[in-house]
């Protein structure tokens, strides 16, 4: 199964897994997994998305010949999980990295206080890679720079209870869709995604926007011209 390919900027694309590649450094880039979920908030039921999720970086990884992945962050739901649980997300995340690639996990703020340890081992806070700072998103850039971050979950409306994730870019910040499949997260049309927007760059509306729409990326044009043709939406 192949994914679409879209070049959000010179160096940079989005694929339809809702995931980024860093093309000189050979990065790929995917946000909020929430790996253990269904741990975490029913503790009976299976981790069926921890494995999909994991496979579908597997897959993309070998296919893009990727030199590492970087999980932006929230990549755990929470930091308490039973043993079980653990060692699932443990022995996904040793099949991703036998594809061949690095795999540096980004602590988010579902990791709490602990930052994961116990399950994902050694975290970061940030990295740099091609000239971007890649972080969570929780917290602003303590220096100037470009950022790449995960946390806002951006999506599009489409009526009822449909969402389709978003990229939002610039030359100074790309905000990635989450990976899980629990969370539509902020309305890119909304006001709290504005105002999230605003701690990283002075004019949220001049982003650019990248929808996933099953295997395609559809490209808008910025987010106020979006926002100007649709009109705005609160949640």
């Amino acid at each position: 199964m192949s994914e679409e390919r879209h070049a959000l900027l010179d160096g940079v694309a989005g694929l339809t897994p809702g995931v980024l590649f860093l093309e000189r450094t050979r990065t790929l880039v995917a946000a909020d997994l929430h790996l253990g979920y269904e741990e975490v908030v029913g503790g009976a039921l299976p981790l069926w998305s921890t494995t999909e999720q994991l496979g579908v970086l597997a897959r993309v990884a070998h296919s893009l010949r990727a030199n590492e992945v970087i999980l932006l962050g929230d990549v755990l739901h929470g930091a308490r999980m039973s043993a079980q649980a653990a060692r699932c997300i443990r022995n996904g995340l040793a099949e991703l990295a036998e594809t061949g690639c690095a795999v540096v996990a980004v602590a988010g703020n579902h990791e709490g206080r602990t930052r994961g340890a116990e399950v994902l081992g050694e975290t970061v806070e940030s990295v740099v890679r091609d000239g971007w700072h890649l972080l969570h998103g929780d917290r602003p850039l303590a220096r100037k720079g470009r950022a790449i971050i995960g946390h806002l979950h951006p999506s599009l409306r489409l009526g009822g209870s449909r969402s389709a994730p978003v990229f939002l870019y610039s030359e100074q910040l790309i905000v990635l869709p989450a990976m899980t499949p629990y969370s539509p997260g902020l309305s890119v049309l909304g006001a709290p995604c504005s105002r999230a927007l605003s701690a990283w760059v002075e004019r949220p509306g001049t982003l650019r926007v990248a929808a996933i729409s099953g295997d395609r990326i559809i490209a808008f044009r910025t987010l106020a011209a979006l926002r100007a043709a649709i009109g705005p939406r609160r949640k």
